[in-house]
């Protein structure tokens, strides 16, 4: 597979634990199923399930060798945080996602059922462009 693309970045005027639930906010808007929820003074980590769409979405599903039929996945997202000085944080948002399926190829089908996906950089997108049109409102 090829590298993980870099982190969606931003800087935004605010304090961080501010932009973190403002993100929160964001997700519990949006009615994301989201588990496994870690947050710490710099950093906010969650995992989202999706249906097939939603991962054919934001994950890059035709990258395989053989054809798979996704039944389902779910995205490993990391929220960072730094302050940066002047008022202003640098806010930093990765995605890892995986894929729950079969192989659909007919020939040398393989046993494996999940299945590592890049990211096309869309779900880090809207919660930067969330986050901007949530600052942006406050000025």
């Amino acid at each position: 597979m090829p590298p993980d693309p870099p982190p969606a970045c931003v800087e935004v005027k605010g304090e961080t634990l501010e932009i973190q639930e403002t993100l929160q906010g964001v997700v519990r808007d949006l009615q994301w199923r989201v588990h496994d929820n870690h947050a710490t003074e710099d950093a906010w980590s969650f995992v989202r399930y999706m249906n097939p769409d939603e991962l054919e979405k934001y994950a890059d599903t035709k990258v395989l060798i053989e054809p798979v039929q996704f039944e389902d996945g779910k995205a490993a997202v990391v929220v960072r945080t730094a302050d940066i000085g002047g008022g202003f944080v640098r806010v930093q948002i990765s995605a890892r996602f995986e894929g729950e399926g079969k192989s659909a190829d007919t020939v040398m089908k393989q046993p494996a059922t999940a299945w590592p996906l890049n990211s096309k950089g869309v779900l880090e997108k809207e919660l930067v462009d969330s986050l901007l049109a949530h600052y942006r409102h406050l000025e």
